[in-house]
């Protein structure tokens, strides 16, 4: 039974695997603000959200789109605290469509 689900599984993935590849792409047309562009609005808005960002560090920054978000795509930036456990995170998102940005502080979960 473990050989037949495995032999079944081989050619399924293969099958998904150029279309799961190709839907990480970002469209150009999608995309009016730059990592470049988009770095000092989240900074500005970081600092102006929380007078204690020195507390934090630059931890990634990467393209999103959250489900149901009307504005869509967006770089999402996030800062760690410098503090042992990390737990706290300050989140910015600029949204690539017309530069917006949001600013939110969460408590990131125990990764283990």
């Amino acid at each position: 039974m473990r050989v037949r689900f495995l032999s079944l599984s081989l050619p399924l993935l293969c099958a998904l695997s150029p279309m799961v590849a190709s839907a990480q792409d970002l469209d150009p047309k999608e995309v009016r603000i730059s990592l470049q562009q988009a770095l000092p609005i989240a900074i500005a808005k970081a600092v102006a959200a929380f007078p204690d960002l020195d507390d934090y560090i630059l931890y990634s920054v990467h393209p999103r789109v959250l489900k149901g978000d009307p504005k869509g795509l967006h770089w999402e930036f996030v800062w760690k605290a410098k503090a042992f456990p990390h737990r706290k995170a300050v989140i910015v998102r600029v949204y690539m469509k017309d530069g917006s940005a949001m600013a939110e502080r969460k408590q990131v979960a125990n990764q283990q």
